[in-house]
């Protein structure tokens, strides 16, 4: 027999059982919002969005709804309302009013729905159900200014003014965070009957000494590329005990830096009088997060690092019903562990977002020391927006952010126009770049396809590294053609994950054996995965591309760098790409003037050089070229309410100009979960485990497969693979008869 059911009711069980009161949900979110946004002084703050964000299901309209199963009734705006009114913050009406559908656009005079002023609108001409017998369970609570800290002296091209509207809409979004999440998490332990099982119990203390421990084995070094790896973990250590702000750790490839940049991330962390929750390590390439995610989980045991790729992140649906019914949504990631790794594209277009799906796990990134892993892969047309972002988060919510890579952007002025000096880590840098130059470049040209594949079978082992997912595919059958001794290998990410790991297993196994092999691949393999070549060609690229395809070669000098080749070429074959890789090969050749012509090119690992690309590259390109900084930052007040562009910022902001769709292979270790998906059963669990068999193809490539009947969609942009032809052992996904450029993150 079913429960009492309560005059006024949020959620009813799936099996129809069971009843939660409005009152008992407010009063749960308020309690849990409040403990998220405490994080970075914000907890009055939440606990108002938590208390209101609920209170139009104190109407008869909802409830009839709810109860049976009547018309779908607006109550977000009910909250929103209130708290736009009564001399409380507008801003925070933001949050209630975007909780299921999103964070709207301010809007204008004039708007009648949709937008904050439209909705705001609505509530006060009576469009909205009545919502008054809240006021006999919920008292509206004060709250004081938002919790800010603004640099009332910066200099920056945007003024005062417009840096303190930055950091109020900033601070908007955190707060929105902090009320999904607790909204979501809430309602899962509902319509569950129990709490989400939580199965990372290590602290940062632990894992530090856990790390320690690994550590301690490489100690005395016993070669010198192990003495110059250990100087760099001791110069972390060092540097560890630094007051929190924005470091850089210039170390070139094969330097040691997954290992070092966890040391100083964890013996930051758990410093004296530091209060830091979580480490996040955001990369490029998903590649790079398989390895270090891998390296990282052999030392702090399993259930301690997420891996958290951008393949899932779905679609929030405008249910005004807020029953949470699509598991999907809960099943999505809100960063509740204490090591993160995960792209950048999941990092800073979060940071940007206005989806619930995307913004809820945000407030976790508040106090959390910050790697970037390669920065220099950060897309030149957002540097700008990307450095506001991270300064933000230095300033307000408690954050370290380390910059790290072999060849570090000049990003040092941009944090200085912010009030933020970068502090190096690494005690000589350009000492480092000398002794850790292992290899001898050679410009050699235009080169067709068939001439390099020439080229390549006449090696015993070698690497090529090309700008276009098309080509690595075409020259890799090209290959398979040719009377070649060894191995072909391919590696890109029209593979899923799982499939490349065993194929770099593959190729690690052919190199110890020293077993003749090629790998074509794209530049998925030039940072961070450990692979040692003796010899390497390169498709040309930017200076940064150029050097990190280097440390694919002599990674761990076992040769002489004259015995060790890194030949740069220019493919005569007409394969498109984005302007970013033909503006960075273009900046590339006029820095390096031994690139206009063939022969060797000396100087390409100087930091000078370096210095001299980016700064380059810089001038070359508009550095917020979608206006993201000057939209947050110059908005003016509508009816009394600041309107902010929450929803165009966001679908300005998009690292991957195209969009992306996730096909998910069918493997026999994956029939389970698939089932699970296409019922509608995901969790968590399960679509961790289905990022290792996800292909992220553009829009373009996913509507030629859709319209060949090849895949279908199983949830909002999620699609599997139907036609089983369409993955080749070798290649992955074959995308020949689509279109596209070719080129992915």
């Amino acid at each position: 027999m079913s429960e009492v059911i309560p005059q006024f009711v949020a959620h009813v069980s799936e099996d129809g059982e069971r009843f939660e009161s409005v009152l008992q949900h407010l009063e749960e979110v308020a309690e849990l919002s409040s403990e998220f946004a405490a994080a970075f002084g914000g907890d009055r703050w939440g606990y108002a969005l938590g208390l209101l964000h609920d209170i139009g299901k104190y109407s008869h309209e909802f409830q009839d709804r709810i109860l049976r199963h009547g018309y779908r009734v607006d109550h977000s705006t009910a909250g929103a309302s209130v708290m736009a009114s009564q001399g409380h913050n507008p801003l925070l009406a933001y949050c209630i009013a975007g909780h299921h559908g999103g964070l709207p656009d301010g809007g204008a005079v004039g708007d009648i729905d949709a937008t904050l002023v439209g909705r705001l609108r609505k509530a006060r001409e009576k469009a909205i159900p009545p919502f008054e017998a809240y006021k006999d369970d919920v008292s509206v609570p004060d709250v004081p200014g938002l919790p800010l800290r603004v640099d009332q002296s910066r200099s920056g091209e945007d003024g005062y003014v417009d840096s303190v509207r930055y950091s109020m809409a900033f601070c908007t979004r955190m707060l929105f965070s902090c009320l999904v999440d607790a909204d979501y998490l809430c309602t899962e332990r509902f319509m569950q009957g129990k709490q989400r099982d939580i199965s990372f119990q290590k602290s940062l203390a632990d894992l530090c000494h856990l790390l320690e421990q690994r550590l301690a084995e490489f100690y005395p070094p016993q070669t010198p590329i192990n003495a110059l790896r250990c100087e760099v973990l001791d110069d972390c250590a060092r540097m560890a005990a630094s007051q929190p702000g924005v470091f850089s750790l210039t170390v070139p490839t094969g330097g040691g830096k997954t290992y070092a940049l966890m040391r100083f991330a964890l013996r930051h962390a758990v410093g004296p009088g530091r209060d830091f929750r979580r480490i996040i390590c955001a990369e490029p390439y998903t590649s790079i997060i398989e390895q270090n995610a891998e390296v990282y989980r052999s030392v702090f045991e399993d259930g301690q690092v997420l891996e958290h790729h951008s393949n899932f992140d779905f679609s929030d649906h405008t249910d005004s019903d807020g029953n949470y019914d699509d598991v999907l949504r809960l099943a999505s990631e809100n960063w509740d562990a204490p090591i993160i790794v995960t792209t950048n594209v999941q990092l800073f277009e979060s940071l940007h977002a206005s989806k619930t799906s995307r913004c809820r796990k945000l407030h976790n990134i508040a106090r959390s020391v910050i790697v970037l892993d390669e920065a220099q892969m950060i897309p030149v047309q957002f540097l700008r927006p990307c450095v506001r972002a991270l300064a933000e988060l230095v300033k307000n919510y408690g954050c370290t952010v380390v910059l790290c890579t072999a060849t570090q952007p000049a990003l040092n002025g941009f944090f200085e126009q912010e009030g933020l000096h970068v502090r190096e880590i690494a005690s000589d840098p350009t000492r480092l770049a000398k002794e850790l130059c292992r290899v001898r470049y050679h410009n050699i040209g235009s080169l067709t396809d068939e001439e390099l594949c020439e080229r390549l079978a006449a090696q015993h082992q070698a690497l090529c590294i090309v700008n276009n997912r098309r080509q690595a595919q075409a020259l890799y059958r090209m290959m398979q053609g040719m009377a070649y001794e060894g191995e072909v290998f391919h590696l890109s990410t029209l593979m899923y994950p799982a499939h490349r790991s065993e194929v770099i297993q593959k190729i690690r196994q052919c190199l110890q054996e020293d077993a003749p092999c090629v790998v074509v691949a794209t530049s998925v393999v030039e940072a961070g995965v450990d692979l040692d070549f003796g010899t390497v060609f390169r498709a040309m690229a930017g200076v940064d591309s150029l050097v990190q395809a280097a440390g694919r070669c002599n990674r761990n000098m076992r040769r002489s760098p004259d015995d060790s080749f890194v030949y740069l070429f220019e493919s005569a074959d007409c394969y498109a790409q984005p302007s970013e890789v033909s503006l960075r090969s273009g900046v590339t050749r006029g820095c390096v003037e031994a690139l206009r012509s063939t022969g060797d090119v000396e100087e390409l690992e100087s930091l000078d050089t370096m210095q001299r690309y980016f700064s380059h590259l810089h001038m070359f390109k508009n550095l917020d070229a979608k206006g993201i900084v000057r939209e947050l930052s110059t908005y003016a007040p509508q009816e009394g309410t600041p309107s902010i562009s929450f929803g165009k910022v966001a679908e300005a902001f998009r690292l991957i100009a195209d969009g992306s769709s996730n096909v998910i292979i069918p493997c026999a270790g994956n029939a389970a979960d698939i089932e699970a998906l296409c019922a509608g059963k995901a969790t968590r669990q399960t679509m961790r485990r289905l990022s290792r068999y996800g292909v992220s193809v553009y829009q373009s490539d996913k509507k030629a497969l859709y319209a060949a009947g090849a895949i279908k969609e199983v949830a909002e942009e999620v699609f599997v693979l139907l036609d089983a032809s369409r993955y080749e052992a070798g290649v992955g996904l074959d995308l020949r008869d689509g279109g596209g450029k070719g080129v992915f993150l």
